[in-house]
């Protein structure tokens, strides 16, 4: 990593290179403590340091661009730093139109695994942004009147795509994320579709949370019918299934008002192992939240935090746990 180089010595290059090579250190899961405590030192080296790596992060999140940086080797990295910025789309063409013009112009460049697996998670998956009709950055939710009697709420980090029949709006797929779904009255069902399984309901409010290929159905009022494959169940008020490719999961009875504390800007964990705790405040925070230790990974957390206020939900598991912290630049925080 060339970290006790004289900070004189470094052009602006070499420590755009190294702050990339760091970020991709600790995308690959091989991070330890003694990594955490490394990073920490070449940050402070200079304050040239620090800008480069919160830029190195700004540029991660870049989407497109930042696509190639997974697997991009030096030279890649310095034809895109040198790349003119993408033009925004101009009123009038389609977004579908645009991010296919841009997806075909620069599909050569693009690692394709780095557009499934985002490093750090930093930036939303490009395959679904393709898709998406709405989407939601960390910590930010969403109304969304659909049609009549239909409204959807995203939570964080969420996407749908909108799906129609003959001009009217029948339902959406979820393709990452968790919504809410308040639909009443309808002559029909109105379907959410997510991972190959689909919910529907006349009239019923219910929820959807799909993280990777599992996807979790919760009914809050009414009934709803679940499907996946072969399997088919239906869930009354206060009843919830997991369902995957393979199959749905036993029905089991919920507290509705846990179930749905985001809505309510609430996030609350009973015995959740720490490494759960950490994957969900990440979907909420901007930034990052790395747990280093593999061995506090399954340690219980009990409690209830506001969304709108998760550092000191983090101040609170440091000192629950004895964990050091190392803040970053960019809201990347490190606990070992």
């Amino acid at each position: 990593m060339s970290e006790h180089m004289h900070p004189s010595r470094r052009t602006p290059d070499e420590l755009e290179l190294q702050a990339h090579a760091w970020l991709r250190r600790l995308r690959s899961g091989t991070a330890r403590a003694a990594d955490a405590n490394a990073l920490r030192r070449w940050c402070a080296t200079s304050p040239a340091h620090a800008q480069a790596f919160e830029k190195a992060q700004r540029m991660w999140q870049d989407m497109l661009p930042a696509a190639v940086l997974a697997s991009a080797g030096d030279a890649e990295l310095a034809a895109l730093r040198n790349r003119q910025p993408r033009k925004a789309p101009q009123q009038g063409i389609s977004r579908r139109a645009f991010l296919g013009g841009a997806l075909a112009t620069s599909c050569a460049a693009i690692a394709s695994i780095a557009l499934i697996d985002p490093p750090l998670d930093l930036w939303p998956s490009m395959a679904d942004a393709w898709r998406a009709d709405y989407r939601t950055a960390a910590g930010e939710q969403r109304d969304i009147q659909l049609a009549s009697g239909v409204s959807v709420e995203l939570n964080t980090r969420s996407a749908i795509a909108v799906q129609t029949l003959r001009g009217e709006t029948v339902g959406i797929q979820l393709l990452d994320g968790e919504v809410a779904v308040d639909a009443t009255h309808r002559a029909q069902p109105f379907v959410v579709s997510a991972a190959g399984g689909r919910a529907s309901s006349i009239d019923a409010r219910f929820e959807l949370r799909r993280l990777g290929n599992a996807v979790c159905v919760t009914c809050l009022d009414g009934m709803v019918k679940v499907a996946s494959g072969n399997d088919e169940v239906v869930l009354r008020a206060a009843q919830q299934v997991t369902y995957d490719s393979q199959a749905i999961q036993a029905i089991r009875s919920i507290n509705p008002a846990e179930s749905s504390g985001w809505r309510s800007g609430i996030l609350s964990f009973r015995q959740t192992a720490l490494a759960q705790v950490v994957e969900e405040i990440n979907r909420y925070r901007p930034g990052r939240v790395v747990l280093m230790s593999k061995a506090m990974a399954d340690k219980p957390v009990s409690g209830r935090f506001h969304i709108r206020d998760l550092d000191k939900a983090i101040a609170q598991i440091q000192r629950l746990f004895k964990l050091d912290v190392t803040s970053l630049p960019g809201g990347l925080i490190l606990l070992k």
